[in-house]
């Protein structure tokens, strides 16, 4: 009994320390773990309803979901290098996390989708409406990154203009 409270303890210790440091990315960390093994197991169970199970394909869903680990990792480093310039050039962002929020929410919207596509694939009734709507937050997620991305490329080519770039 006295181990178990000892590994309670390192539990709860371990949750505190990545809670203060990841702020509101831990929970959303945590909904993308939970999605993506829910994904995958809704995946593997569609495959074997439909017959069509395999090793391959298998091993190949678990190596997709560690380079979403990878594509969150760089949103981690983008957020980090811009604080970090921003901090060494005495500027103050009020955002401690911008693009792995945006990543990781992007991921889980990505996994949600899929999530019901298996369940369709499994034969679960799926109300048309919750497909539409998951889709269409993908889709703003999407479009508001977009507009981002050319705001942030319209500034470049006019610093560039008026610094006699190429």
């Amino acid at each position: 009994m006295e181990n178990l409270t000892y590994v309670k303890g390192i539990i709860a210790a371990v949750a505190a320390f990545f809670s203060a440091k990841l702020g509101i990315l831990g929970p959303i960390l945590a909904a993308l773990m939970g999605v993506m093994v829910v994904d995958y197991l809704t995946g593997m169970t569609a495959s074997k309803k439909e017959g069509s199970i395999d090793s391959k394909k298998g091993m190949w869903g678990i190596l997709k979901k560690v380079t979403y680990m990878v594509v969150v990792g760089v949103g981690m480093l983008m957020d980090w290098l811009i604080l970090t310039t921003a901090e060494s050039l005495g500027a103050e962002i009020p955002l401690q996390t911008f693009f792995v929020l945006l990543v990781a929410i992007w991921l889980v919207i990505n996994e949600l989708i899929s999530i019901l596509e298996n369940l369709t694939r499994i034969g679960t009734p799926m109300p048309d409406f919750l497909v539409r709507l998951v889709k269409s937050f993908k889709v703003s997620v999407e479009s508001n990154a977009d507009k981002l991305a050319d705001a942030v490329e319209q500034k470049d080519k006019q610093k560039g203009e008026g610094h006699g770039k190429i």
